[in-house]
């Protein structure tokens, strides 16, 4: 058993909790923290149970925290962890700038205040591939569809006072306030020592969540998406499995030559996005047409005001929102994202799922055993 203790934030979040199942595996210490409210909802914790880990593992302490709240952080700094796996944020495109800001941006100062005179050996922090901003591609008369590398201008390579990356802009208000996030940890890194480790996971997938790509599986099961353009065949799209996310951050934690690096955390595959949503309608067996005329760029307009109008809707009336019929999230729809982990593979690294069609099989076929791909509950906001 390890003598080092782990604390990671948002334990019972999708990409924490698989930290802390793999912290476990290894035989490591681990300080789990999260809001109480997630801590004590036993239906949440039983899919932690069922996907990640154990909640009563003897190496594992749960202790209910608030990035918000500075004496909780300094009570889990008071237990001198010796890494940081800090995977918590606010991830939901419908949030307010406002409160993104509160929670990555200000949750993320307080935390930092709080491990500073810590003698940490490691701090992992969770970025996001969406701080290298809307790619181009040749059609847009500006830059070819080449994949974003470390060296494409991020957080840590841009000037201190960038607001976004050269050449791309930011698409929504997640992703502003992630780069700020980003921002600061690098700052930390350069003037007071921090020993950082960044990684930019594309958009994360696997059993447990019914959110982003795991809210288009059930967008498709329930056959709210019966057509598909052709054009989409001209878009990338990427993924990484969960359980590769969470392996890669514990794998990289254990290289010295990793603090002040950044990774791309991104499986192999190289697939179209009309491929992509072919492939999870063949799984969930529902039919799918193809519209030949319309292209996406089409669809983003009508797509963007529609969801406007049904947040007004929900914030209006109270009418229940699918998760994935949101303003934000219509901003990425006709943007065509390729990111290289030719990085990440240089550290010896190997993907478990390093081809998405292979994870996508395990994750329906864990959707369909825990019900969840005939519940339409699970499409709407709570």
């Amino acid at each position: 058993m390890s003598s080092r203790t782990n604390l990671v934030t948002g334990a019972t979040g999708f990409s924490g909790s698989h930290v802390v199942g793999e912290l476990l595996k290894a035989g490591e210490q681990v300080i789990g923290t999260d809001l109480s409210r997630n801590l004590e909802n036993a239906a949440h914790m039983a899919i932690i149970r069922d996907t990640a880990f154990d909640p009563q593992h003897p190496n594992l302490e749960l202790i209910p925290a608030d990035l918000l709240d500075p004496p909780s952080l300094q009570r889990l700094a008071a237990r001198k962890p010796t890494r940081v796996f800090h995977t918590a944020s606010l991830y939901d495109y419908s949030a307010p700038m406002s409160r993104l800001e509160r929670i990555n941006v200000q949750g993320a100062r307080n935390l930092l205040a709080a491990v500073k005179d810590l003698p940490l050996e490691r701090f992992v922090h969770w970025s996001t591939c969406g701080v290298f901003g809307k790619p181009y591609t040749a059609a847009d008369g500006k830059r070819v569809n080449v994949p974003f590398t470390e060296e494409s201008p991020s957080p840590r390579n841009t000037p201190d006072d960038a607001t976004e990356p050269t050449g791309t802009h930011l698409v929504n208000a997640y992703s502003m306030t992630k780069w700020r996030q980003e921002k600061m940890m690098w700052a930390a890194h350069r003037k007071e020592g921090l020993p950082l480790t960044v990684i930019r996971p594309a958009p994360i997938y696997g059993p447990g969540s019914s959110y982003g790509h795991g809210g288009i599986i059930l967008t498709i099961a329930n056959g709210f998406l019966p057509v598909i353009p052709l054009d989409a065949r001209n878009y990338v799209t990427t993924s990484v499995h969960a359980r590769d996310v969470a392996r890669f951050a514990c794998f990289i934690a254990d290289h010295p030559e990793a603090v002040g690096e950044d990774y791309n955390v991104v499986d192999d595959s190289i697939i179209s996005y009309y491929e992509f949503l072919r492939y999870i309608a063949l799984l969930t067996g529902r039919k799918m047409v193809d519209l030949p005329v319309v292209d996406l760029k089409t669809v983003r307009y009508p797509f963007i005001a529609a969801a406007k109008t049904w947040t007004w809707l929900e914030q209006t009336f109270g009418v229940p929102r699918v998760r994935v019929f949101e303003v934000q999230s219509a901003t990425y729809v006709s943007s065509s994202y390729w990111l290289s982990n030719r990085k990440s593979l240089a550290t010896g690294f190997t993907y478990l799922y390093p081809d998405v069609r292979e994870g996508l099989k395990d994750t329906v076929a864990w959707f369909r055993q825990a019900g969840w791909l005939t519940d339409r509950r699970k499409l709407l906001t709570a």
